[in-house]
């Protein structure tokens, strides 16, 4: 106890000017013999006093509430986080006969037949390891044909998409409806069988780590509630007031947005792969290490990707915190444009608080 009471009075002496004051016999009011002293909150914690005293104005609200938002749903992701799945813990059966239901089909679809070199022996690696699988191929040409055929009400649409992607998008919803199977995009190759991922589903959807569903990797049996449902909404995502770029317009009216905005209006059985398990690693990695055990291998994609694409990618989505410091910067700038630096000066404390709670949740919630 005599301990902790002298590091007590140490710490007391050492870290308040006006007892320093006393003890050399003045005060504040250079008078010695004045009693009753008692330190005010200002002197006892001034940082905390000048912090409560300027979130009093609304504008340091926002420069506050940003860095805070991060930090709150940082701390929540990191408390809510589980161990990834791996594909040998993986349950993809709901019976012990654990039956494939998905025909043997694998459908993948480019412009041509002529594929680019690092594609090039894709079609060759699904027929190794799928030997009783059948492989079809569908170009530009044959999806056009595909859908004048047998959905001949959709045709109008089909050839009104301003981007290509869009119509390769779509056919692959119309094609496991009529035929079902699996669907991969060309920059997707098999590792092994997919036989066990799919178990005894009669619809598979990959999740992807970055937001929601994906459409790279689909499998369905022929006439599923899912796909119908995705074929019929098509036309309502197709003009919408929020496409105001190539890159939002194509990932919202046919894409993986679509397709993700869409599950959440279907009620039926969906069996959803972990990324962990089919092997998607996150848009921001430069490239998609092979998991252990695991089914597929991703190669470098992103064919109909433009500069806003980079945009939305790589410099919104993953940069998010460089984007939010720039956005309270210019928020300081345009408001305090005159007096700029003497508002710095005069809210340190507030800008330390952001800036820790900034930096914080890039360093220890950042994935």
């Amino acid at each position: 106890h005599l301990h902790f009471s002298l590091g007590v009075e140490i710490m007391r002496r050492t870290t308040d000017p006006v007892h320093d004051d006393l003890e050399k016999g003045i005060n504040s009011d250079g008078d010695a013999s004045k009693k009753g002293y008692k330190p005010s909150m200002t002197m006892i914690s001034p940082f905390f006093t000048k912090l409560v005293t300027q979130l009093k104005c609304p504008f340091s609200w926002i420069i506050i509430a940003i860095p805070l938002y991060l930090f709150a749903t940082g701390l929540w992701a990191a408390m809510m986080r589980e161990p990834p799945v791996t594909p040998a813990l993986f349950d993809s059966c709901t019976t012990a006969e654990c039956k494939l239901q998905i025909p043997k089909i694998i459908h993948q679809t480019y412009k041509t037949a002529k594929l680019p070199l690092e594609w090039a022996a894709t079609p060759l690696k699904w027929n190794q390891t799928h030997p009783d699988w059948s492989y079809q191929f569908w170009d530009d040409k044959r999806n056009r044909n595909f859908i004048q055929k047998h959905y001949p009400w959709f045709l109008k649409q089909f050839d009104a998409y301003p981007n290509g992607i869009q119509r390769a998008d779509s056919v692959r919803y119309f094609i496991l409806l009529k035929y079902g199977g699996v669907y991969a995009d060309m920059d997707i190759t098999p590792i092994r069988n997919i036989e066990p991922m799919l178990g005894d589903a009669e619809l598979v959807m990959p999740v992807t780590p970055n937001i929601g569903l994906t459409n790279a990797f689909m499998a369905a049996k022929e006439g599923n509630p899912y796909m119908k449902l995705l074929t019929e909404s098509l036309q309502s995502y197709a003009n919408r007031w929020y496409h105001f770029s190539r890159h939002w317009q194509i990932i919202t009216s046919t894409g993986p947005a679509f397709v993700w905005s869409v599950a959440q209006k279907y009620d039926g059985p969906m069996l959803r792969v972990p990324a962990s398990v089919w092997g998607k690693c996150k848009i921001c990695d430069k490239s998609c290490p092979v998991i252990p055990g695991g089914y597929l291998r991703h190669l470098h994609g992103d064919s109909w990707h433009s500069w806003d694409s980079y945009m939305f990618n790589y410099v919104i989505f993953c940069h998010k915190y460089m984007m939010f410091a720039l956005l309270i910067s210019v928020v300081v700038l345009a408001v305090k444009r005159q007096n700029t630096l003497d508002w710095i000066m005069s809210h340190k404390e507030l800008l330390v608080v952001g800036t820790f709670l900034f930096f914080f949740s890039f360093f220890f919630f950042y994935e």
